[in-house]
């Protein structure tokens, strides 16, 4: 019985043992302090979530929550993770952090970490004065680098095209290293940056040549215009922008055409440079620094006359047809376009004393050449009055209205605006 006894004693606390839960670390509730204040400690924490990176999510709240012992806010979390990535954790996971840092870091170590059923948590360490040393060291390299490439970039001995590369090398590493976030270098060499962009832009001239012809409203291909760079290697970094209308440009030629040319008679053209195209190794946030900086643009005002038409119509009808489309067309017996009524006007006695003036035919928009544009459908109008000058005049007075509501409208959509 005794023997009995011992057994179920030891069974059961061997039992009370396997059961016992694992004792919470004292950082989870509070983070460590080293009264020597050599080691700065961050925590994160993630709720557990077997369908996110929630490890990696912890790790980078960490990494932050250590970004803030040593005064700063985490400004690329993404290369953060990526730094970490390389020091073991494979993983492509991105993640929001709780606080953000303008101070890259180097050097942390990963000390300890834990979960219970709904989080885990990370416990970062890093050696504070040596991180400081070796980061000032890093710096200093990283500003040598990037003045020797400022060099390069004021240096107007040189094709514009390496001076720009030189100039986006600089702001690589500026934002791999963070300076442009990081208060002690971000005024210094944003002042350095913006200045070797400038360097550059006053070396660069162009403009747009325009022959003297007379540009007219929904007629393109009569346009046409050059685009001439001092250094023709960068034609085809230039993007083409217009205020109205559909203008492309024709690198390899420097030639600008117009496919549309819109309905406002003034119109401004712009050439900006295309970063992107410009500098296609480099990436994003150089391509959107430099695209927000520069103030480098070639302008040129244009003029487009309302669009020219001969209209042709039997007797009075020619001068009843061009003041009507006069609000929207100017008319000339030399233009390229024509406005051609086929039709006729009479006259019938009806009802008595009652005269019916009539107005019928149809419309054929044609090229000087007669290549027909568009065709009406036959169209009637009339007036009825026992005044026969009034039987006319409501006649033509309708006339008028389907001219300016319905012919117009259709001539313009057929037209090149």
């Amino acid at each position: 019985m005794r023997k009995f006894l011992v057994l179920t004693l030891s069974a059961l606390i061997l039992l009370s043992c396997g059961v016992q839960k694992s004792t919470v670390p004292g950082w989870v509730s509070a983070k460590p302090i080293d009264e020597k204040r050599t080691y700065v400690y961050g925590v994160g924490m993630s709720y557990i979530n077997p369908n996110t990176a929630y490890q990696q999510a912890a790790r980078s709240n960490a990494l932050a929550d250590l970004a803030g012992e040593v005064e700063s806010q985490v400004f690329d979390e993404s290369r953060l993770l990526q730094k970490e990535d390389l020091g073991g954790f494979s993983s492509s996971f991105s993640s929001q952090t709780l606080t953000t840092s303008h101070i890259k870091l180097e050097g942390y170590e990963l000390v300890h970490t834990y979960s219970d059923e709904l989080r885990y948590y990370v416990l970062y360490k890093l050696d504070l004065p040596q991180f400081l040393e070796t980061k000032a060291k890093n710096d200093a390299i990283a500003m040598a680098y990037i003045d020797g490439k400022l060099e390069i970039s004021n240096g107007s001995e040189r094709p514009a095209g390496s001076r720009f590369q030189a100039l986006a090398d600089a702001l690589q590493k500026g934002f791999d290293r963070q300076f442009l976030k990081d208060p002690k270098f971000k005024i210094e060499l944003n002042a350095k940056l913006i200045n070797g962009l400038r360097s550059i832009e006053r070396d660069l001239t162009g403009s747009i040549l325009l022959p003297e012809t007379t540009n007219y409203l929904g007629l393109p291909e009569q346009f046409s215009a050059v685009l001439q760079l001092n250094e023709e290697v960068l034609n085809t970094a230039v993007k083409l922008t217009s205020s109205s209308g559909n203008f492309s440009f024709n690198s390899a030629l420097g030639s600008i055409l117009c496919e549309h040319t819109g309905r406002e008679n003034a119109i401004i053209l712009e050439c900006p440079l295309d970063f992107k195209r410009l500098l296609p190794q480099s990436t994003a946030l150089v391509h959107l620094w430099l695209e927000a900086a520069s103030n480098w643009k070639i302008s040129e005002s244009l003029f487009f006359q309302n669009t020219i038409i001969e209209v042709k119509a039997p007797g009075e009808l020619q001068t009843a047809i061009a003041e009507s489309i006069s609000s929207t067309f100017n008319t000339n017996n030399e233009a390229p376009l024509i406005l051609e009524f086929k039709g006729s006007e009479t006259t019938e006695r009806n009802l008595g004393d009652r005269t019916k003036h009539i107005i019928s035919g149809s419309f054929i928009l044609k090229t000087s050449s007669n290549t027909v544009l568009w065709s009406s459908q036959r169209l009637m109008k009339f007036g009825i009055s026992t005044n026969p000058s009034a039987a006319k005049q409501t006649a033509y007075a309708e006339f008028d209205k389907d001219i300016r509501f319905f012919i117009v409208p259709q001539i313009i959509r057929n037209l090149g605006y």
